[in-house]
């Protein structure tokens, strides 16, 4: 019993996790898209700025290059 009670624990606690990481990413996201938009800053000021890798940004930058 008491170990069905900390997996149980264990999951809720790693789903909270998830959760948490999958706000922060998406808002980083957002942040480095409106940089973007701006387009005052070259790629590796706006991946320091939203705390993302590079490789994010130019993903970021070329799906926005094929909404034009």
């Amino acid at each position: 019993m008491m170990m069905e009670l900390y997996d149980e624990q264990e999951i809720l606690k790693s789903y909270v996790e998830s959760e948490r990481f999958d706000a922060e990413n998406a808002a980083k996201i957002e942040t480095a898209k409106r940089l973007l938009n701006m387009g005052r800053l070259i790629i590796d000021e706006v991946a320091i700025a939203s705390g993302l890798p590079k490789e994010n940004i130019l993903e970021l930058q070329k799906e926005q290059l094929q909404q034009i």
